[in-house]
C-alpha cells in the first residue's frame, strides 16, 4: 500500500494543514494530490467483476490445469458448434444436455477472463504481482479482443431463432450463433505450447498435435460438404449428399461426408465429378486447401519423425565410422567383434549420450545440481569423503567421468601408476593375481579402489602405484576420479586436504603399507619450510619497520634544519629593525632602534599551550621596505598583558 512508504507524522502534519487550509509545501501537495489519484484508481479498478486481489502465477500447477479445463471447453465447442449446426439431429438429439454443457463452457470461459487479466509477468526478472499493473498490461495486448468477443452473450438471439426449430428443411441450426466462441482458441494454443515444453516426449506430442489438426480440418470441412449438398439440395444430382434410403441416419451422414472430406482433402481417391459451377467452387477450393495444408503438414511429420531418431542416427554414424576404421586397419576380427559389442551395450543401456555436449547450453549452478542428483550418493560411497563437508563434494561430483569396460578389460595392473580412482557403479570386477587366473577377490557395485593413490602420500611403500589386478568379469560401468582434479579442487579447502591426508595415513596403516620415518621426514621437511617462509615474512616486516623510522627521522631532521634557518634570519632582522606594538592593546617597546619606525602589522600565532599567544611582531623596515621580524619569548608576553590588564 502506498500509505506504508509514508510516516505516520509526516500524514498528521498533512491533515493539519488541509484542517486549517493552510498551504503546505510543494512536495506535501505532490503526494497527497499522488494519494488522492491512487484512491480514485483503486476505487475505479480495485473491484473488477469483485476479483480485486486475484494474482495468478503462470509457472504454477494451477496455471496448467486451469489451461487444460479452458482447452476442454473450447474443444467442445470447436466441435459440436460447427457440427450441430449442420447435423440437425445432432441438434435435436439431446437439447437439454446441449443446453447444460453450452453454459458449463460460458462459465469457463467467463472464469478465464477474469484469471487471463490477472496472469503475472516478469518484469526486469521478478514476477509482477500488483493488481492494477496486472490488468494495465492485459488491456495492452491483442488477447483481451478475443476474450470478449469470445464471451458476448449471442444466445440472447435464441429469443427470436428458438433452437427447438431445426430440421433437414432448414438449416443452418440456431446454434450457429455460437461460434463466436471460437475466438477462444490462442488460449488452447497456449496450453498445447506449455504441454510441449513440460512433456519429456515432445516429438511425439507433436505428432499428435498435428494429428488431431488434420481430423479438425477434415471435420470442419465434412459440415461444409453436407451445407452445400443442403444448399443445392440433397440427392438432386450425384455428387451432393443423397438422404434416401439408409443415408438418413445420422450415422450414415456424418460418416459419408467425413469420407468424402477424407478422400478431397488427401486427394488420394477418386470422389463424385461435380455438375454446377458452386460445386467446381468447392472442390477446387478443397484441393488448394489439401495441396497447401497437408504438404506442411507432412512436412513437419517427417521433420519430427527425423528428430526422434537424432540419438540414434548420430550413434550409428559415429559407430559406422569406427567400423571403417578398423577394416581399413586391417584389425582382427575378435577385437572388432568385441568393439560392436560394446556399442550395442552402450546403446542398450542408454549410455551412448554425451553428457558435456547436452548439459553445455546450462548455467554453471543447474549443471552441478544435476551432477549432484545423479552422482552424490556414489561418491558417498568412498570412505575417505565420508563426513567431507558440502561444498567438497559438490564440486567434486563434477569432476567425475563415466567410463564403460566390456568383459575381460583390465582397469588397471599391477606397478602402474596410481592417477586415478573408480568407483563401481553397475557390474562385477575381480581382483587377480599375477598368473590372471587365481581370483583375489571381486568388486561389485558401490566399492571403491584406487582412493589412496590420488592422495599422493609421502611414506607410501608402493609409491603410488598399483598393488593388484583389477579386471571386468562382464561389463562394468565405473566412475573415474583423476588425481588432478582432485588436487585442484582440494587447493580451495586446505581443512578437507589435511583431513583427507589423515584417512589416507590411516588406511596405509591398517594394510602395513606406510613407512612412518618417511612419512615424518616428509613432515618435516614441510614443517621447515614453512617455518622458514615464516621466518622470511617475519625479517620483511622489521625491515619495513627499520625503512619507516629512518624516513621520519630524515624527515624530522630536514624540518629542524629549516627552523632554524628561519629563526636565524628572523634575529638578524629583528637587531636591524624594533618592533612596535599594536595600538588597542601593547605599548611601546624601546625605541633605539637604527631603523625608523614605520607601521606595524600585528599577526598573532597559536602556540602549542592552551591560549593564543602572540609570538610575533612583523614590522616594516623604512630602509629596505622589507619586513623584519622580532622574536618575544611567551614569558614577556604573559608580564605585559598582564600589566596591561591592571592599568585597566
Amino acid at each position: 500500500m502506498y500509505f506504508s512508504l509514508t510516516s505516520q507524522k509526516t500524514w498528521s502534519s498533512r491533515r493539519f494543514l488541509r484542517r486549517r487550509n493552510l498551504p503546505g509545501d510543494k512536495e506535501d501537495e505532490e503526494a497527497v494530490a499522488e494519494d488522492n489519484s491512487l484512491k480514485s484508481a483503486q476505487h475505479i479498478t480495485g473491484n473488477f467483476f469483485g476479483f480485486s486481489k486475484i494474482v495468478v502465477d503462470p509457472s504454477t500447477a494451477f496455471h496448467y490445469n486451469w489451461l487444460l479445463a479452458v482447452s476442454v471447453a473450447i474443444l467442445y465447442n470447436v466441435v459440436f458448434v460447427v457440427g450441430r449446426g449442420v447435423f440437425w439431429e445432432l441438434s435435436n438429439a439431446a437439447p437439454e444436455v446441449w443446453f447444460i454443457l453450452d453454459y458449463c463452457a460460458d462459465s469457463i470461459y467467463v472464469l478465464d477472463t477474469i484469471l487471463h487479466a490477472h496472469e503475472g509477468y516478469l518484469d526486469q526478472g521478478l514476477m509482477v504481482r500488483d493488481c492494477k499493473r496486472l490488468r494495465q498490461n492485459y488491456f495492452k495486448s491483442a488477447s483481451w479482443r478475443t476474450d470478449i468477443l469470445s464471451c458476448l452473450p449471442t444466445d440472447i438471439f435464441y429469443l427470436i431463432w428458438p433452437p427447438g426449430h431445426c430440421h433437414f428443411e432448414k438449416l443452418p441450426c440456431p446454434v450457429v450463433l455460437r461460434l463466436n466462441r471460437l475466438f477462444r482458441l490462442p488460449r488452447m494454443m497456449e496450453f498445447c505450447d506449455k504441454t510441449e515444453t513440460k512433456t519429456g516426449y515432445p516429438n511425439v506430442f507433436r505428432i499428435c498435435k498435428v494429428v488431431f489438426a488434420i481430423l479438425i480440418l477434415i471435420h470442419w470441412n465434412s459440415c461444409f460438404y453436407f451445407g452445400i449438398s443442403y444448399l443445392i439440395g440433397f440427392g438432386k444430382d450425384s455428387w451432393v449428399y443423397n438422404l434416401g434410403g439408409e443415408n438418413s441416419t445420422l450415422s450414415r451422414q456424418y460418416i459419408y461426408c467425413f469420407y468424402w472430406s477424407t478422400l478431397t482433402l488427401t486427394t488420394i481417391g477418386e470422389t463424385p465429378q461435380p455438375e454446377n459451377d458452386l460445386e467446381y467452387v468447392f472442390v477446387v477450393a478443397d484441393f488448394l486447401a489439401g495441396v497447401l495444408i497437408f504438404a506442411t503438414i507432412v512436412g513437419n511429420i517427417g521433420s519430427m519423425i527425423t528428430n526422434m531418431n537424432v540419438a540414434r542416427v548420430e550413434f550409428q554414424n559415429r559407430m559406422d565410422g569406427v567400423k571403417q576404421y578398423m577394416a581399413f586397419r586391417r584389425v582382427s576380427k575378435e577385437l572388432e567383434a568385441r568393439v560392436i559389442r560394446w556399442f550395442a551395450y552402450t546403446w542398450a543401456n542408454k549410455q551412448a549420450l554425451d553428457e558435456d555436449r547436452v548439459l553445455a547450453a546450462l548455467p554453471d549452478k543447474l549443471k552441478a545440481e544435476i551432477a549432484i542428483h545423479v552422482h552424490l550418493d556414489t561418491l558417498k560411497k568412498v570412505r575417505i569423503f565420508q563426513d567431507c563437508e558440502p561444498g567438497l563434494l559438490e564440486e567434486l561430483v563434477l569432476k567425475l567421468r563415466l567410463q564403460v569396460f566390456s568383459p575381460g578389460d583390465y582397469i588397471c595392473r599391477k606397478g602402474d601408476v596410481g592417477k586415478e580412482m573408480y568407483i563401481v557403479k553397475r557390474g562385477r570386477l575381480s581382483v587377480v593375481a599375477d598368473d590372471e587366473k587365481t581370483v583375489l577377490a571381486t568388486l561389485s557395485a558401490g566399492s571403491v579402489f584406487g582412493e589412496v593413490s590420488v592422495l599422493d602420500i609421502a611414506g607410501n611403500k608402493t609409491g603410488n602405484r598399483r598393488t593388484a589386478n583389477v579386471r571386468s568379469l562382464g561389463y562394468s560401468d565405473l566412475f573415474c576420479l583423476a588425481k588432478k582434479d582432485l588436487w585442484e579442487t582440494l587447493a580451495d579447502y586446505p581443512e578437507a586436504r589435511h583431513s583427507l591426508m589423515e584417512r589416507g595415513c590411516q588406511l596405509l596403516r591398517k594394510d602395513h603399507l606406510l613407512d612412518e620415518e618417511a612419512f615424518l621426514k616428509a613432515q618435516e621437511e614441510k614443517e621447515s619450510l614453512k617455518d622458514r617462509v615464516e621466518r622470511l615474512d617475519h625479517m620483511m616486516e622489521i625491515c619495513q619497520r627499520k625503512i619507516e623510522i629512518l624516513m621520519s627521522e630524515n624527515l624530522n631532521s630536514s624540518v629542524k634544519k629549516k627552523r632554524k634557518s628561519v629563526r636565524s634570519t628572523k634575529s638578524k632582522c629583528g637587531r636591524n629593525c624594533h618592533d612596535r606594538k599594536d595600538d588597542s592593546r601593547i605599548r611601546n617597546i624601546d625605541s633605539s632602534s637604527s631603523c625608523e619606525s614605520g607601521q606595524s602589522e600585528y599577526e598573532p600565532t597559536p602556540g602549542p599551550s592552551s591560549e593564543t599567544v602572540p609570538l610575533t611582531l612583523t614590522t616594516r623596515c623604512s630602509n629596505t621596505g622589507r619586513r623584519s621580524f622580532h622574536i618575544t619569548s611567551r614569558t614577556a608576553w604573559a608580564r605585559r598583558r598582564h600589566k596591561l590588564q591592571n592599568s585597566i
